[in-house]
């Protein structure tokens, strides 16, 4: 799986439509062709470029033709807050054009791709260098997530910092908790082989992203992003995993 930012899942759909439904991540929708039409709170917009919603916030889409790509965003990270500063006390923004999600994220015009989408005028000030021991501790999580019962003090013995301590720091320069990153990790490595190895069954994949079984990996996987893996399954010839630099 590709090794970057795991409080984000980016994906990218071909003529995929959405029932309503409703996740824990926030979400930022666009198409990078086709205008589509999508529901928001009961209310139907169509031919529109993009959406950003906040968490819990009920949608649908209508894609009959062309892609949408979908990036699902951890609530707590620091990208998450900043969205979250940008929407205020809306809980949804419609975008119909590119320039209106460039200027969303501060983006200049023409500065647009898949690859520059991340690398956001958003991260500003808040983003600091990363702590050593807690890019040690994310090389650990990373080296480590398949292991089903790896906890909070495993990590902190590994860069030699107290359970509380550790927490802090990674709460101050991650945004996310400890358990919020790995659970993200593990969920991000189960999509990753629903869509990729296609041979390998629910409860195999499973256990070799470190949840208990399937069951468990279901619940989150409906819970942050309002997808079930056997859904995800049936689509897979349609979606697509994308690895989006975040630096």
């Amino acid at each position: 799986m590709p090794n970057q930012n795991p409080l984000i899942l980016a994906l990218k759909a071909k003529k995929s439509n959405v029932e309503i439904h409703k996740h824990a991540a926030f979400q930022i929708v666009f198409t990078d062709d086709y205008p589509f039409s999508t529901t928001l709170e009961s209310q139907e917009y169509p031919d529109i470029f993009g959406f950003v919603i906040k968490p819990q916030v009920a949608h649908a889409c209508v894609c009959n033709q062309g892609n949408v790509v979908i990036l699902n965003i951890e609530p707590y990270s620091i990208l998450g807050k900043l969205i979250e500063e940008q929407l205020g006390d809306k809980n949804a923004i419609i975008l119909y054009t590119k320039v209106e999600l460039q200027h969303f994220l501060g983006m200049q015009e023409g500065d647009f791709s898949l690859d520059r989408l991340l690398d956001l005028n958003l991260q500003n000030s808040l983003i600091q260098p990363l702590d050593t021991r807690i890019e040690d501790a994310i090389t650990f999580i990373h080296e480590h997530f398949k292991v089903e019962n790896i906890s909070t003090q495993e990590v902190a013995n590994h860069v030699f910092l107290s359970p509380s301590r550790l927490a802090t720091l990674f709460k101050q320069q991650i945004g996310s908790s400890i358990s919020k990153y790995l659970l993200w990790t593990r969920l991000r490595n189960a999509i990753f082989q629903i869509l990729t190895a296609k041979d390998k069954n629910l409860t195999t994949i499973a256990l070799e992203s470190g949840f208990y079984d399937s069951s468990q990996m279901t619940k989150y996987m409906y819970q942050l992003f309002g997808i079930s893996p056997s859904k995800l399954k049936q689509k897979s010839d349609l979606i697509q995993f994308l690895a989006i630099e975040t630096t």
